[in-house]
C-alpha cells in the first residue's frame, strides 16, 4: 500500500469504534478511563502516554485521562491496582523498574497477582559516556584504568538503585573491578559533574547524549540491541562481550481479573495508535524502541523480571 494511503487509512481507524472479530460492537468503557503514569508531567515517559491516551480515546469513545503519579507515589498507585475494580476504567504505565522499587520499599506489590497484563509498549535507550578524550579508547581503556587504579574511578547515574545505577554495578561486577557510585538528583546534574570532571563516566537514558552533541562527552556505548540510529558508530553492550540489553521497556496494565473482553479491547485501542507514523516517529524523536507483547508474552515478561529483580537484589546487596 502506498505510504500516504497507508497513513490515511491508520488515522481512519482511530476514529472508528473498536469491533471485534465476529463484526459485533467491543466493548466501551462506561466514563472516563483513568491512567496512572509513574513520571512527572512533561518527561518522554509522559510524552508517549499522552499520545498513546488521545488515541485510545478517539477509539474507545470516551476520554482518557493521565495522572502523574511520580516517584514512590506512582510505585503505591500501581500497586493499589490490586483493589480496583475491574472496570477496564482504571489503569496503568508500568515500567520495569517499578517492580525493583516496590521490593526495595517493602511496598505489598505482585505483577503477576495484582495486575492484567495488557500488552507491553516500548523501552528508552541507555548508554554510558565519559568526558571528550578522557578515555581515547573507549570502554575497554575505562576498565583498563579501573583495574589499575582500584577505587579511585568513579561513575554517576540519576539517583540510587536505578536502571542505570544497577546496570552499572552487573558490569563492574563482570569486570572484577572497583568504581565509585555517585548518585545525581537527575541525568543533566550529572552532565555537569562530568564536564567538570568530578566524575569519570556517567550513566543513564540516551538523553545524556545531549551531552555527547554538545561535544562535550563521548560515547562509551549504547544498551540497546542494535547500535542507535543517530549514534551508529557507537558499540552496543552485546558487541563488546556482555550478553545483556537494557531499555527499561514499559506496557500497560490493569487490575486483576479484567476480563478479556476489556483487555482485548484496550489492547486493539493501543496497538492501532502504535501503529500509527505519527506514533513511530514520536519514539524515534525520544529514543525510545518499540517493544510490542501481547497479553501473554507480556505477563510472562513481567514474570521473569520480578525473578530477574530479587536475584539481582540479593547478589548487589541492595537497600532503599
Amino acid at each position: 500500500m502506498p505510504g500516504i494511503a497507508r497513513r490515511a487509512v491508520l488515522a481512519s481507524a482511530l476514529t472508528l469504534p473498536v469491533t471485534t472479530r465476529a463484526g459485533r460492537a467491543a466493548w466501551v468503557p462506561a466514563g472516563a478511563v483513568t491512567m496512572i503514569v509513574p513520571f512527572a508531567a512533561g518527561g518522554t515517559n509522559d510524552d508517549v502516554m499522552r499520545a498513546l491516551a488521545a488515541g485510545m480515546s478517539a477509539r474507545l469513545g470516551q476520554p482518557v485521562d493521565i495522572h502523574n503519579k511520580a516517584s514512590a507515589a506512582g510505585v503505591r498507585a500501581i500497586a493499589a491496582l490490586a483493589n480496583a475494580r475491574p472496570d477496564g476504567r482504571l489503569l496503568a504505565q508500568l515500567p520495569v523498574q517499578v517492580i525493583r522499587s516496590a521490593l526495595l520499599g517493602n511496598i505489598a506489590f505482585d505483577v503477576t497477582r495484582d495486575t492484567t497484563p495488557i500488552l507491553g509498549v516500548a523501552g528508552s535507550a541507555y548508554g554510558s559516556i565519559a568526558k571528550t578524550g578522557r578515555f581515547p579508547d573507549g570502554w575497554a581503556g575505562f576498565i583498563r584504568e579501573a583495574r589499575e587504579k582500584p577505587g579511585t574511578l568513579s561513575y554517576g547515574s540519576s539517583g540510587m538503585n536505578s536502571t542505570a545505577h544497577l546496570t552499572m554495578a552487573r558490569l563492574l561486577l563482570r569486570e572484577h573491578v572497583q568504581v565509585v557510585h555517585v548518585p545525581f538528583r537527575g541525568a543533566m546534574h550529572g552532565a555537569r559533574a562530568l564536564a567538570a570532571g568530578d566524575i569519570d563516566v556517567l550513566a543513564g537514558t540516551i538523553r545524556i547524549g545531549e551531552a555527547v552533541t554538545a561535544g562535550e562527552a563521548a560515547w562509551l556505548n549504547v544498551w540497546s540491541a542494535q547500535r542507535l540510529r543517530r549514534w551508529p558508530d557507537v558499540p552496543t553492550l552485546r558487541e563488546l562481550g556482555y550478553r545483556l540489553v537494557v531499555t527499561t521497556p514499559f506496557g500497560i496494565v490493569g487490575p486483576p481479573a479484567l476480563p478479556a473482553e476489556i483487555s482485548d479491547t484496550i489492547r486493539a485501542a493501543v496497538l492501532a495508535t502504535m501503529q500509527t507514523e505519527d506514533f513511530r516517529s514520536l519514539l524515534e524523536r525520544l529514543d525510545m524502541t518499540e517493544d510490542y507483547r501481547d497479553s501473554a508474552t507480556y505477563g510472562a515478561f513481567l514474570a521473569e523480571s520480578a525473578r530477574m529483580e530479587e536475584m539481582l537484589i540479593g547478589r548487589l546487596g541492595l537497600q532503599p
